[in-house]
């Protein structure tokens, strides 16, 4: 292909990297042996570059800093872009570009246990980028249908339908397994990573650009640099991709197991043995077991020996058996089985109780007396978002009770905060000032939790389309919206994949 393509319009990038992208995964789809030996060219051809940059660009992180302490909008006032992007190809094809080490940044856990997240530098970001857009669609291919996390199309909610169908009638699927993986990015074996790349990828460059990144290393917040010999750093924009690449093994070997036709699952079941499916959304992990008791603890003491050969454990305080009807928690979702009168018993899922003191803890912290130096319409500038995108995650959930409580705790917590800033000043006088509880100041309202509608989430099952189908005006692919992205990254590690 023409790699010495001028630069172009954003859109022209655009279709050009969706054109490349549909052929790749075309070819990838009919061809599950095939290797790609000629993917560099791709991953420096303009349009790859430029698009790469342009979805760096917007995204939030592009304004924190890796080690080289470059950002946006040091980019955009010292160099510009068009140079900046002309540096960076020219050191690509020239093959003197060279991963810088990942900055390394503590975050607090509940538990008082620190997550680490590694930000790249603003170069080796817009590389990554450029090597997701190349390598996604030969690997999503290949991956399993029940795994949902990282994936362009799905979401949190296609896992959870994927349970309540498995738990409901006829399924009936009663034992379930909860799993999490300790540490999964940190601790993935890089000789079994790159085995698996190569099963798919041939290109030595491009091969030889990911071990390059592996083996950069971290400046932790100390200044001290440690060079990694597993793991992928959390936080990087390849690093999602490679862990699913790596997961894929667990994926395969109880896809394996799993009978094609409900047919082949009664003749298995008929003959004693259990049939179980795994649904992964990330590291976080449960297998639904149709069978008994004993055989699901089976099940769950084969994991260890599954995962060892990529280089994970289990973390032993999140792993464990239960009975549906018992409940058991998944992605914030506490699911169970319960009765409904004369009708067959149904599956509910519900707000977890973890979910619901994180949006407490989140309001109450915007809300403390040394905010109050805060405008009443600042504070609710900052409560909107986290409010919205918490309900846009939960309404598919029996939460109606759940988001009255939370406009009744999200308008006690503004009230107070009034009481503290206006001391010396009577609630009437306050309502009276800033029109409560309706319109408060400048047409800025609270968002309304308890206004939200619940609906319900329709399991799609293997059926849901990439964006790299040739029929995609044919088939309506629902993606997150914003609110929920920025929630699904500001929830805990017990909310989502780490």
């Amino acid at each position: 292909m023409n790699t010495g393509a001028p630069w172009m319009t954003p859109q022209e990038a655009k279709s050009r990297v969706l054109h490349h992208q549909r052929k790749l995964h075309r070819w990838a789809t009919a061809d599950k042996d095939k290797r790609f030996c000629d993917l560099w060219n791709l991953v420096c051809d303009p349009a790859t570059i430029q698009e790469a940059w342009t979805r760096v660009r917007a995204n939030r992180g592009a304004a924190t800093a890796g080690v080289d302490a470059w950002t946006r909008r040091n980019v955009a006032h010292h160099i510009g872009e068009d140079r900046f992007l002309i540096e960076l190809r020219e050191a690509l094809r020239s093959r003197a570009f060279r991963p810088l080490p990942v900055r390394e940044w503590g975050i607090p856990k509940k538990g008082g246990k620190i997550r680490y997240l590694g930000i790249p530098a603003l170069r080796d970001r817009v590389v990554q980028m450029a090597l997701k857009l190349m390598l996604e669609p030969i690997f999503e291919s290949d991956f399993y249908d029940s795994s949902y996390g990282y994936r362009p199309g799905r979401r949190a909610h296609d896992a959870i339908a994927e349970i309540v169908h498995l738990g409901n009638t006829p399924a009936l699927y009663e034992w379930v397994i909860e799993a999490d993986i300790e540490a999964c990015f940190d601790h993935i074996d890089h000789r079994m990573l790159m085995s698996e790349i190569e099963r798919r990828i041939g290109d030595r460059r491009v091969l030889a650009l990911i071990r390059a990144f592996l083996k950069a290393g971290v400046m932790t917040e100390a200044g001290r640099f440690e060079r990694r010999l597993t793991g992928t750093p959390q936080g990087g924009i390849i690093s999602p991709l490679l862990a699913n690449v790596a997961l894929n093994v667990l994926d395969q070997e109880f896809e394996a197991r799993w009978p094609k036709t409900q047919g082949q699952r009664h003749w298995q079941r008929r003959k004693g043995f259990a049939t179980y499916r795994l649904i992964r959304y990330a590291d976080d992990f449960v297998v639904m077991v149709k069978g008994t008791n004993a055989q699901a603890e089976m099940v769950m003491a084969e994991l260890p020996n599954v995962l060892k050969p990529i280089g994970l454990t289990l973390s032993p305080d999140k792993t464990r058996l239960a009975h549906i009807d018992d409940g058991f928690e998944f992605l914030g979702f506490r699911i169970v089985r319960k009765p409904r009168g004369n009708a067959k018993p149904c599956v509910y899922t519900f707000v977890s109780d973890e979910a619901l003191a994180s949006i407490k803890r989140k309001v109450k912290a915007l809300t403390k007396s040394d905010r109050t130096s805060l405008t009443l319409t600042e504070l609710i500038w900052a409560l909107n978002p986290v409010l919205r995108g918490w309900a846009a995650y939960f309404h598919h959930a029996a939460a109606k009770q759940t988001f009255s409580y939370v406009r009744y705790y999200t308008w006690w917590r503004v009230a107070r905060w009034l009481c503290r800033k206006h001391a010396h000043t009577n609630w009437k006088e306050l309502c009276r000032r800033y029109n409560l509880p309706g319109q408060p100041t400048e047409g800025i309202v609270l968002y309304d939790v308890g206004a939200v509608r619940v609906t319900r989430y329709r399991y799609r099952g293997s059926k849901i389309p990439t964006p790299w189908n040739e029929v995609e005006s044919k088939v309506m692919m629902p993606s997150p919206s914003d609110d929920d992205i920025d929630f699904l990254g500001r929830l805990e590690e017990r909310l989502v994949g780490r």
